[in-house]
């Protein structure tokens, strides 16, 4: 089976399950794992991938994102390829992918133990949170049933200008949940309208967050932008530069990103 990966965090994963041998194209974007994707050759970027030279040359399917890639690419894919769809919003349904992966590509017993890695870390994660939550809830004299009571107030931003955060359905929003984050923009504006709205300086301040999140990607923040909002945000906010993919790839990243959200929470953004 020849296999084209037009998603990054698919790639990541594809490479996890044993195939990168099997990999005909990937795009620029796929950069994990480093040594492995070095050797595949690249067929464009995710919104444009170049199907007519597809270097694959034998029968299997294109993988792709559903929120990755345009649809007038997929429908110029999908008149000379199979094509896999996928458009993951929250941590849970990542096992399932995984393992629809590894049915799809003959890697099931891989899957199912990355799969099961993936459920493992997610539940410790949620005991973890709803362990600080009842601790926290206690100390004031409340009741911490279902561990529900946010742990910190986050904006995540995606993009500079214009500023761009997550909305709540979001796949980035799902992992920064499950380590006990909310959103400060939805809390104080209510349910936010898109999966990526557009939102202001000053919105940002007024939603008061207890961590400001940078990642270096889809935009490229570095130090010089979070001394920006370190000048404008309360001290008691903090601004934190993040690896990007940890945040919003999906997949065998999960793992990382669990990882990476649980530290954010308990490295003193929590009150």
């Amino acid at each position: 089976m020849r296999l084209v990966s037009l998603c990054p965090s698919i790639t990541e994963s594809l490479v996890a399950l044993g195939l990168a041998d099997e990999l005909a194209g990937i795009t620029r974007y796929c950069v994990h794992p480093r040594e492995a994707v070095a050797r595949i050759p690249k067929i464009g970027g995710t919104k444009k991938p170049r199907p007519r030279r597809d270097p694959g040359g034998g029968p299997g399917p294109r993988l792709r994102q559903r929120e990755e890639n345009r649809k007038e690419d997929v429908e110029a894919l999908r008149r000379e390829f199979q094509l896999d769809v996928s458009h993951p919003r929250t941590v849970a349904e990542v096992p399932a992918l995984l393992r629809h992966f590894g049915r799809l590509t003959g890697k099931e017993e891989k899957a199912r133990e990355i799969a099961s890695k993936v459920e493992k870390v997610l539940e410790r994660v949620e005991r973890e949170v709803r362990r600080a939550a009842g601790a926290a809830d206690g100390a004031r004299g409340g009741d911490a049933a279902g561990g529900a009571w946010p742990r910190f107030r986050y904006v995540y931003l995606i993009w500079k200008d214009p500023l761009m955060t997550v909305g709540s359905r979001t796949y980035v929003a799902d992992l920064l949940r499950r380590a006990g984050g909310l959103s400060s923009l939805e809390e104080s504006s209510g349910d936010l309208a898109s999966d990526y709205p557009v939102t202001s300086e000053a919105e940002i301040l007024a939603s008061r967050p207890d961590v400001l999140i940078l990642p270096d990607e889809p935009y490229r923040f570095r130090e010089e932008h979070a001394v920006f909002w370190r000048g404008r945000l309360p001290r008691s906010c903090r601004v934190v530069l993040v690896p990007g993919d940890d945040f919003c790839w999906h997949g065998v990243r999960t793992l990382r990103g669990l990882d990476a959200a649980a530290e954010l929470a308990a490295s003193g953004v929590a009150r």
